[in-house]
């Protein structure tokens, strides 16, 4: 899985900017971009993150045990792999733009947009292959940078194409006289500045990997006595990992997907239906509800990697009440700040949305209110996945996952006629899909582990406090947004309303010194407790 706990805040930047692309392009032009933009990360996450996850693991293995002879066949495989699948899915997406467009997304209108899916694929499977080689050949630093350049080329360059593309949809809309034009060249120009800043992450890239393996190559020429692997052991194992790896990250971000698909073939389905006012409501999920949810629901999960390893290391050495501690504990740190996130951002919806976005407002701050939740949920899920893939259960996760996104489909399917926003019985469905998957994890965990949860301690204590906060914020924010304005209000409550949480946290012994320490404005925390004799 992603090292989430290093590179949070470039995946939280390619939420954010969203933010602007949106004033740019609009809730229909989101709602072009959203089916193209999810295929392609689909593709990338099963091709690519498997790519970069299963190169990284295999090379950085035999280059620990100084096989380097050994690494650069995996490296070599891992072009041919690279270059064979690049093309393949570039061909696939160039041929079958119109049925996927018109058929899979029931969107004639991102028809043009699809036809970058392609080539942002192709570049990205490049781009994964050496971050892949720069962190197997432990130059994680120099990898990290080319993440850093990625998510900001991209980003600039998708704000720069939909500026570029509305322009271009502006004067094609004006002779045409019709304004959807616009929308459509805005998702254009968003995914045509994809492939742009790829293409500057790829060539960064390529200089950094072919700089390093110089002195790869040297070390390799230094190795004596060392026994050589087979190619068709090494491209089994290769094969294998990158398909395990990649379909499990897909089937964490499939929900998002499948959702959107849901949303517009069942509204699509009623007689008189406007698909100018679907794709809007799409957009409004997409770059509204979405970036939000998606932004704190990464934050929940950056403790989760670094407790990783020494859960592992405490099965190996056979201390399972260890191992068991530490899930604990991983647990209550993830449902420490996941709580009041939640309960924060249901209470602001109504100040949050029209303060960060414009168009479909009502929409989206309706969904908001309604599916916050989905930030615990979501973090603490992917607490236990990760737990248990660590702990070597990848095949048992696949299987989960994909049974629960199959029950979360039908009951999306079920739900979704019976609101009148269609997107009230897709969320719910969504939130029984990570639910039910949180539910087998947990008894997996617990027919291992002597699991102590300690409930009233770790989730019943911050769901009150939090609750109590919540009432308050929301009544302090209805008077203030009319006099202050969104930024002071969203400034005002949660600022304090973080640090009083903390603080009555410490006081009923919910959070230690330790673990406060790493938190946001954590010292300044820590200095109180002590200054009010509590540590």
């Amino acid at each position: 899985m992603y090292n989430r706990d290093r590179l949070v805040i470039i995946l939280i930047s390619i939420f954010l900017f969203r933010i602007p692309i949106s004033h740019i392009i609009g809730d229909n032009g989101c709602g072009y971009l959203s089916g193209p933009l999810e295929i392609f990360w689909c593709l990338m996450l099963i091709f690519g993150a498997g790519l970069t996850i299963t190169l990284r693991g295999m090379m950085h293995d035999r280059v620990r045990r100084e096989q380097y002879s050994n690494a650069s066949m995996v490296f070599s495989f891992a072009k041919r792999y690279t270059f064979i699948s690049a093309f393949v899915l570039l061909a696939l997406c160039i041929l079958l733009y119109n049925p996927v467009s018109s058929g899979l997304l029931m969107d004639k209108g991102c028809r043009i947009a699809f036809l970058f899916t392609g080539p942002a694929v192709f570049l990205a499977l490049f781009i994964n292959l050496n971050i892949g080689y720069l962190n197997g050949t432990d130059n994680m630093n120099y990898a990290l940078i080319g993440e850093i350049i990625y998510a900001i080329a991209m980003g600039v360059c998708m704000i720069i194409g939909s500026l570029v593309g509305v322009k271009i949809g502006g004067n094609i809309s004006a002779l045409l006289k019709n304004d959807e034009v616009t929308a459509m060249y805005g998702a254009v120009g968003a995914m045509a500045g994809i492939c742009v800043g790829e293409f500057v992450t790829l060539i960064a890239l390529l200089a950094m990997t072919l700089f390093f393996q110089r002195s790869f190559r040297h070390m390799m020429r230094s190795e004596t006595g060392r026994r050589s692997e087979h190619m068709g052991d090494i491209s089994g194992r290769f094969l294998f990992g990158v398909f395990t790896d990649g379909l499990q990250e897909l089937l964490l971000h499939l929900p998002v997907f499948v959702s959107i698909l849901l949303f517009r073939r069942i509204n699509l389905s009623v007689e008189g239906a406007d698909p100018a006012v679907i794709g809007a409501s799409i957009g409004a999920f997409y770059s509204k509800f979405i970036v939000i949810v998606g932004i704190f629901s990464i934050l929940g999960t950056i403790p989760v990697q670094s407790v990783l390893k020494g859960i592992a290391a405490a099965v190996n050495d056979s201390d399972t009440q260890l191992a068991a501690d530490r899930i604990t504990k991983l647990l209550a740190r993830v449902a420490y700040y996941a709580i009041p996130a939640t309960v924060f951002i249901t209470v602001l919806a109504p100040v949050i949305m029209p303060t960060l976005f414009t168009g479909r407002i009502t929409t989206a701050t309706s969904l908001l209110g309604i599916g916050a939740s989905v930030i615990f949920v979501y973090a603490m899920n992917y607490c236990f996945i990760s737990v248990l893939i660590k702990l070597g259960y990848n095949r048992e996760m696949l299987v989960v996952n994909a049974v629960s996104l199959v029950i979360g489909i039908v009951i999306s399917v079920i739900l979704a006629p019976k609101f009148d926003n269609g997107f009230t019985g897709i969320l719910i469905g969504m939130l029984i899909c990570y639910l039910l998957c949180s539910i087998v994890c947990v008894i997996i965990l617990l027919r291992n582990f002597r699991l102590r949860f300690r409930l009233v301690q770790y989730y019943v204590i911050p769901i009150v406090i939090a609750g109590i906060l919540g009432i308050l914020i929301k009544l302090l924010s209805n008077v203030l947004y009319g006099v202050a304005g969104g930024v002071l209000t969203l400034i005002i409550c949660v600022i304090p309303a973080w640090l009083i949480y903390n603080i009555a946290c410490m006081v009923l012994r919910v959070v230690s010194a330790q673990a406060i320490k790493k938190k946001f404005m954590g010292p300044v925390l820590v200095r109180i407790g002590q200054s009010i004799g509590i540590y």
